[in-house]
């Protein structure tokens, strides 16, 4: 099964970076590499926990189409994961979206419904909403700005990951903000490990950055699964 690839992914030291930084070698940078994945980001983690979730409790049943907002790469592991195992996919994207990603997602066989590129990826959110509340029959609205299964799948498997890669002695973690689900899930499990983990979010500095999957938070639509009392500290 294409699913059963997906985690368990290296944890690679940086050898050379913290040199280029200016800090000592008693400092270890480490970057999982959530490229091996089979959709070619750390997306294809939620994407699989809410199908397998949502088939589990009945929400996608068969006849349904998933339906939800991406910038790309949640797109990519949804569509994926729908041509594996046969549901339709239909994905409201920015019209800005790149033509690289676009042409993945309709290999895959995906519907792209493109909302107003200047709204970004909240546009697509309430365009999405839009059809699901008028068509709940047909859509299963996947919503992953607001579902658990997202920080779920973190919890349950980046996290752990990160910790017996490290033997439990990670001190830091640094990730981007965009559904916050990488952040809110990974995070929770170190900090339940070890609760003087740091957790710093790294978000773009203005509204209009143009980086594709993450949120400038101050002028997005906040994810409903954002904590912000987990994170130790926010990064431009």
């Amino acid at each position: 099964q294409l699913t059963e690839r997906i985690g368990r992914t290296p944890l690679l030291r940086l050898a050379r970076v913290p040199a280029q930084l200016g800090v000592g070698p008693e400092v270890q940078i480490l970057a999982k590499a959530e490229w091996f994945n089979p959709g070619g980001s750390v997306k294809d983690r939620a994407a699989l926990r809410i199908v397998e979730d949502a088939r589990r409790d009945g929400r996608l049943r068969p006849g349904m189409t998933l339906l939800d907002a991406t910038s790309g790469n949640t797109g990519i592991a949804y569509a994926m994961i729908g041509a594996a195992w046969g549901f339709p996919v239909t994905l409201v994207v920015p019209a800005s979206i790149g033509e690289e990603r676009r042409r993945i997602l309709l290999a895959y066989g995906a519907n792209l419904i493109f909302s107003d590129p200047y709204e970004g990826t909240d546009g697509a959110i309430r365009l999405a909403r839009q059809l699901a509340a008028r068509e709940p029959d047909r859509y299963f609205y996947a919503d992953q700005y607001s579902n658990p299964s997202n920080w779920l799948a973190h919890y349950d498997t980046t996290g752990v990951e990160i910790l017996e890669q490290t033997g439990g002695e990670v001190t830091h973690l640094v990730a981007g903000l965009g559904t916050t689900g990488t952040m809110m899930g990974t995070g929770r499990r170190l900090k339940d490990a070890n609760p003087d983990v740091v957790l710093i979010g790294v978000q773009p500095d203005d509204a209009f950055h143009g980086l594709e999957g993450l949120k400038h938070l101050p002028t997005a639509m906040v994810p409903a699964i954002y904590d912000p009392t987990l994170i130790d500290r926010l990064e431009l």
